[in-house]
């Protein structure tokens, strides 16, 4: 025999039977005081809502209950009628802003066009005058130079001892 799987057991009626518990396991529920047998419809607890008609997406009116039916339209809030303003406030900051820097670039434009003239020939009189400016003073002559020349020499020592002597 081999010891892989568990040994078969042959299949009797007790192995087929569904459970029985010992004791008896169905509810018992006592019946009403009234003994008699009532007549009549039969209405629930939670159908005790009114039924309104409403009409549906063809215009027939179908019976609905109150509790399912779509809720009543509401009357619309009245419109407020005071003047808006022409323009939004915020497209007038934004233009604004546009306005400012418009402006601002036709300034700078009026400030920097006289560059804009000055051509080869004003460059060269500026040359010109510059020369002049520096050649000047040494052409109208009458005027003395005096040259100054000052010797220093500093002596370290040490522990931060120093010396310094001038000679004019």
């Amino acid at each position: 025999m081999s010891t892989d799987r568990a040994p078969e057991t042959p299949r009797t009626e007790a192995a087929v039977q569904p459970y029985r518990p010992a004791y008896d396991v169905t509810p018992h529920y006592r019946m009403p005081l009234q003994t008699t047998p009532l007549n009549g419809t039969v209405e629930l607890y939670d159908e005790s809502d009114p039924v309104v008609w409403v009409p549906d997406a063809y215009g027939q009116m179908v019976p609905m209950r109150r509790s399912a039916a779509p809720a009543p339209m509401q009357p619309m809030p009245p419109r407020d009628l005071t003047p808006q303003p022409l323009i939004d406030p915020r497209a007038q900051i934004v233009a604004a802003g546009g306005v400012l820097a418009a402006g601002t670039g036709w300034g700078i434009g009026q400030a920097l066009a006289p560059l804009a003239g000055i051509g080869a020939g004003g460059l060269m009189w500026l040359a010109i005058a510059i020369v002049g400016w520096k050649l000047a003073p040494a052409l109208m002559g009458g005027r003395t130079t005096v040259e100054n020349h000052t010797h220093v020499t500093n002596n370290n020592r040490w522990f931060g001892r120093s010396n310094t002597t001038v000679n004019h």
